[in-house]
This record gives structure tokens, C-alpha cells and sequence, in this order.
């Protein structure tokens, strides 16, 4: 059996079978005679396997930041408000603290963009499977990419939804979040074909600029795929 990154015991090796998840294996217990496992960093919850059970908190990613590609946003943000032009100059990250995005495949999103013909359905079905399917990816560095992985291209991001299901209608670099001072995010679009909404509103954002988040909002990217951000 391996475990794939949401902590799920699966019999395929590939992706897991309980969420669809790429597999990676079952880490070995490298722990001595008698010694307790390793605590959480964040909630001191025992470790039980790649992501804390309590808070998600990603033992093999650990701990460690790097500046952020983008300079802090002005004070007050508001709700998927514009805060900023990207620029190449960085600025100092706090860690995010315990928050993390949950991705969801919506049929409401698919049949909405198909009905403004934004989609054509004979070519691009909805995969009706992955309704139930949810995943949690912990928002524990400072950069948290949305996309389609490549490893042709070297492309891989955090938030993958590169399948299965795939949505194609998601760039490969599609966009990504940031972390900001004070455990406040942003998200930036990375000039997506097809590109980001916040809250189901009807205008993409603008490529290249940041977008204050908070705690409840949803993303929308792809075909039918839906990030909802959340706090604690």
C-alpha cells in the first residue's frame, strides 16, 4: 500500500484511489525503539504522516521561506481588491500561518461557461467522478502556484490540476498565491488563456497584479475548477 500527499492508504501506485491524488510512497518510520513521533511545528498534533492530520501542515516541505517575487500590498486590502502591479523588485514573507486552499470540481462553473460558449461540451465533457473528489492543499510557503504540471517543462505546481480529472482549460502557469505580512495573501494572475475570477464574479482579473484574498473566497480557474481560500 502507499499514501498519497492527503494521507490516504491506496493500492494503486500511480494516483491514489480515494481522491485522485498523484501517489508518492509511504515514507519509512525512521523513528528509534521507543521514541514518540514527530511533533506538528504548527499544533504539535503527532505526526502520523506527510501532512499534519490537525492543521496540514507538509513535513517534507518543512519550515523554510524565501523572499516573494512581488512587493507587500498598501494597507487595507479588500475583498479580491487590486493592491499592486507586479514588479521584479521582493520583499520580506511572513509565513502564512494555517491556511489552506480546498479544490473542488463545480458543475454549476461548467454548465455556466458552456452556456456563454465559452466551452464547447462535445469536446470537453465534465468529469462527473471528480464531483465528489476534494482536496486540501496546505498554503505552507510563501509561493503556492496554480497549474497543470510538465515535467517536460519542468512545471510544477502546488496546486496541480493536472488530473486526473484534468482540466485543460487551466494553464500550466495559471497563476499563484502569495504570502504578505501579517498572514494576509494575494493572488496574482500569471497571464492565464483563459484567465482567473474571485467570487464568481463575470470580469478576469487583471494578469500581473495583485489581488488581496481573504478567508472564504473562491477562485476560479479551468474549465469547472473551484479554490475556495480558508483560515484556520
Amino acid at each position: 500500500m502507499a499514501r498519497c500527499p492527503a494521507g490516504h492508504d491506496s493500492a494503486a501506485q500511480d494516483y491514489c484511489d480515494v481522491c485522485g491524488v498523484r501517489m508518492e510512497p509511504r515514507a519509512p518510520d525512521r523513528r528509534g525503539p521507543g521514541q514518540a513521533p514527530q511533533p506538528c511545528p504548527n499544533c504539535a498534533t503527532p505526526r502520523a504522516g506527510r501532512f499534519c492530520e490537525e492543521c496540514g501542515h507538509d513535513f517534507a516541505l518543512g519550515d523554510t521561506t524565501q523572499p516573494g517575487s512581488l512587493p507587500a500590498p498598501g494597507p487595507g486590502p479588500g475583498r479580491g481588491r487590486r493592491t499592486g502591479t507586479a514588479s521584479a523588485s521582493s520583499a520580506p514573507t511572513s509565513m502564512p500561518g494555517l491556511w489552506r486552499a480546498v479544490v473542488t470540481a463545480d458543475p454549476a462553473v461548467y454548465q455556466a461557461m458552456a452556456d456563454r460558449g465559452m466551452l464547447d461540451p462535445e469536446a470537453l465533457a465534465f468529469p462527473f467522478p471528480a464531483r465528489t473528489q476534494v482536496r486540501r492543499v496546505p498554503l505552507n510557503k510563501p509561493e503556492v502556484h496554480i497549474g497543470r504540471r510538465s515535467q517536460r517543462r519542468g512545471i510544477l505546481p502546488e496546486i496541480d490540476l493536472g488530473g486526473p480529472p484534468e482540466d485543460v482549460a487551466v494553464s500550466h502557469r495559471h497563476a499563484v498565491l502569495l504570502a504578505r505580512p501579517g498572514g494576509a495573501w494575494v493572488i496574482v494572475d500569471l497571464g492565464a488563456t483563459n484567465g482567473t475570477t474571485i467570487n464568481g464574479t463575470d470580469a478576469p482579473i487583471t494578469p500581473h497584479h495583485e489581488y488581496a484574498v481573504r478567508d472564504g473566497d473562491r477562485v476560479y480557474v479551468g474549465a469547472w475548477t473551484v479554490i475556495t481560500l480558508q483560515k484556520g
